[in-house]
């Protein structure tokens, strides 16, 4: 077991009222250091200044990325001697956890938000499917009309990006009767997917696709992967997902792809720039249904993202394997 006390942990004050009492009971005396949602650092109720050499563990739990207080928690880290640093996140794409990573502190991301994803990813196809816009419009204006819709089941997925995310899609996806392509550089199979291809093997796929999610991390690799040439390999008509990073997808040639009609709809929870400027197309495009980087935070996500901490300080302290440890790829490292 590794002997450290709790004045070696680093945490987002609303964290540690949640749950300080079952991290106590893990760890020996001591008082965490917190970064309350004011700014100010404090350690059992007296302020501090960060200084080198003070903790070892971090825990930027979700509540910090909420309150726009995370960039601020993960520059604390920076200056701290720190083992291991578990993000709240899915993406370490933030360059402070790259700065992290150089540093040599191991980093672990969390797959707490997964199960709400894959319910936004779901929510959003059904509505563009059952013509939802139309059906509330017509409501509204008190006309009984009648809109068929078309059914997932039969329609044809493919999710690049097959980690705990695409794969969540993909069950989920199934459930309703669709056929799922996963996209992922390891290949093999996977029970959440009719296949897996290589990416290099995508194309194919992508021809016969009438739904594309983007699950996929944010590397240099994966930067604007969706792009014109992606487009275009489309079948017309094709809807795209993203759920990962704005930046997996090139905007402008989205745009261009949907005005030309080879693009059908697109469902983006997350955009190249967040907040979207007011000005953004994106914002009032027909084609468009913009959710604002939300598809995360659904009520289960605060405690699952607990228990994942929890579990892995326990591993943490019994030398075991942390869960989730990130791909050192992600850095262009390896």
């Amino acid at each position: 077991m590794k002997d450290i006390s709790l004045s070696d942990v680093f945490l987002y004050a609303p964290a540690w009222n949640r749950i300080g009492g079952q991290i106590r009971d893990m760890l020996s005396s001591g008082s965490p250091l917190l970064l309350e949602t004011d700014g100010r650092l404090i350690r059992n109720g007296v302020p501090v200044a960060a200084r080198p050499g003070v903790g070892r563990v971090a825990w930027a739990s979700p509540d910090a990325y909420v309150d726009g207080a995370i960039n601020a928690f993960l520059d604390h880290c920076r200056a701290m001697q720190l083992d291991w640093v578990q993000a709240g996140s899915a993406g370490v794409d933030n360059p402070r956890f790259a700065a992290l990573n150089a540093a040599g502190i191991q980093l672990t991301t969390s797959d707490a938000m997964v199960p709400s994803i894959g319910e936004l990813v779901m929510a959003g196809v059904l509505d563009h499917f059952q013509r939802g816009p139309e059906r509330r419009a017509v409501q509204a204006s008190r006309q009984w009309t009648l809109l068929p819709f078309r059914e997932i089941a039969g329609s044809r997925w493919v999710v690049f990006g097959f980690g705990a995310i695409g794969r969540e899609v993909g069950h989920r996806a199934r459930a309703f009767g669709a056929h799922v392509t996963g996209i992922r550089r390891s290949g093999g199979e996977d029970p959440a997917a009719d296949c897996i291809v290589l990416p290099d093997g995508a194309l194919p796929a992508l021809a016969q696709a009438d739904v594309v999610v983007l699950c996929a991390p944010l590397s240099p690799a994966t930067r604007h992967m969706a792009n014109a040439a992606f487009f275009a390999a489309l079948k017309s008509g094709a809807v795209i997902v993203n759920v990962g990073r704005g930046d997996l997808l090139d905007e402008a040639a989205l745009i261009a792809a949907l005005d030309s009609g080879q693009m059908g709809h697109a469902i983006l929870d997350v955009v190249s720039t967040e907040p979207l400027p007011p000005d953004s197309p994106i914002w009032a495009h027909p084609k468009i249904a913009l959710t604002c980087h939300v598809a995360g935070l659904g009520n289960g996500l605060i405690a699952r993202s607990d228990a994942l901490f929890l579990e892995n300080l326990g591993r943490y302290l019994s030398g075991a394997q942390l869960r989730l440890a990130v791909d050192q790829r992600l850095f262009g490292s390896g």
